[in-house]
């Protein structure tokens, strides 16, 4: 086998021999000469070579650019100060904790697109959270600006923020409709008359209002309350005549169904019929893609309440109580339903827990009810919401009554 090796000398010879000459389809040194000087930069040097014989033919070669040297200094130059403005934009940000994970942004894989012009001072980022309605990504907004800012060499920063694209669950294994919505919410009390269906709109507004995409499925058959808390355009649930489904009706963003919106009011039938009601309004409805779709359930514990559950893998449940000992026993039964079916219930709120007057607080169903399901249930998170006119569904039911607090542990349960 024959090993080419490179000449030893940064010179490369073309020899104007007559074997090179001879040999067909290879240019004499002549015509490699006009066309390296033809094709060459102004920079690049082509220089005859004398040879030490008496021959009076040249031999030619290429001399290495002086410039180029450098080039290759400036070059690593800027590579060393580039990476340098990085790693200080990037130490900066890791000051800034997420709260729920324990970790810095930078650990957390949030920063996105860093380009970075240091000779203008200019920086700009993307902030890519877990979900579109993070509670405190305007405080995440703030702080990247800040800290970014205030390196000494940064004149102008541009944040932008963000979510993580939808991670649909068990996708291959759902129904055409549900195949992308990424969580689904049970929002349950057990029991009829604590405030479940307030706080379950409330919730999917102000998720939506904090940009998600949002649904709410009303189970309810035997009374639906959604047709009483929104007033769409389109009161009357329609369907595809291609693939005969089901085409939610929508009202400030927000898709809705409900046995409400179908034309038949209440519904008087017997439970196994109740259950194929709601498991076709909610599996062959075109949802589209959601972030958060909230199922308002049913009071009880019953038929209905475990086909929902085994229809569709909840993300999580939300229990809804009041402070009354009698709503305590019956929380405490759908509790152990959930926990057997494997769907973490992830908080609790106590809805009606007081109202202030005069300056004063009261508890007009007492207190410990909720604090006491926290204890012997182990849900992690218990939750207030007190009594005012303005929660009424009849005056204005989704204004944003949960804190930061309260839907920070709903919004990552995924």
């Amino acid at each position: 086998m024959e090993i080419l090796s490179a000449p030893s000398s940064r010179f490369l010879p073309f020899e104007n021999s007559k074997l090179q000459s001879k040999q067909p389809g290879i240019a004499p040194p002549e015509k490699w000469l006009q066309f390296l000087s033809a094709t060459s930069s102004s920079s690049s040097l082509l220089t005859p070579l004398r040879s030490s014989s008496s021959s009076s033919k040249p031999s030619f070669c290429f001399t290495t650019r002086a410039a180029s040297a450098t080039e290759v200094a400036a070059s690593e130059s800027s590579a060393e100060l580039s990476s340098s403005a990085e790693s200080d934009v990037l130490n900066a940000l890791s000051q800034i904790i997420d709260p729920d994970f324990g970790k810095d942004i930078v650990s957390c894989g949030f920063v996105k697109d860093l380009e970075i012009d240091e000779g203008q001072g200019k920086v700009s980022f993307r902030l890519e959270l877990t979900t579109p309605a993070c509670p405190i990504k305007d405080l995440f907004e703030q702080q990247a600006n800040e800290v970014v800012a205030g390196l000494p060499w940064v004149k102008n920063v541009s944040v932008t923020m963000s979510a993580q694209p939808a991670k649909p669950m068990y996708a291959g294994v759902l129904p055409p409709g549900l195949q992308t919505v990424s969580n689904i919410v049970a929002v349950s009390s057990c029991k009829g008359g604590v405030g479940k269906s307030t706080v379950a709109v409330n919730l999917a507004y102000t998720l939506a209002g904090m940009g998600a995409r949002v649904g709410i499925f009303d189970a309810d058959v035997y009374g639906p309350s959604l047709p009483t808390m929104v007033s769409p355009e389109n009161r009357l649930l329609m369907m595809n005549p291609e693939n005969r489904s089901i085409i939610p009706t929508e009202y400030m963003g927000v898709k809705l169904v409900s046995y409400g919106f179908a034309g038949q009011g209440r519904a008087i039938m017997r439970g196994p019929m109740v259950s194929g009601v709601i498991n076709q309004l909610l599996t062959t409805t075109e949802w589209g893609e959601l972030d958060y779709l909230i199922i308002d359930m049913p009071p009880g514990t019953g038929d209905i309440q475990i086909t929902l559950c085994q229809v569709v893998p909840l993300t999580a449940a939300v229990i809804v109580t009041t402070p009354q000992k009698l709503s305590f026993i019956d929380v405490a039964k759908g509790v152990r339903m959930f926990s057997k079916l494997k769907v973490p219930c992830v908080a609790v709120v106590e809805n009606l827990h007081h109202f202030d007057a005069g300056g004063y607080r009261y508890y007009p169903f007492g207190r410990g009810s909720g604090s006491q399901i926290v204890e012997k249930l182990g849900i992690p998170h218990l939750f207030d919401l007190p009594i005012r006119p303005t929660v009424s569904p009849l005056t204005n039911p989704f204004r944003n009554y949960f804190n930061s607090n309260t839907l920070r542990y709903i919004l990552r349960m995924s």
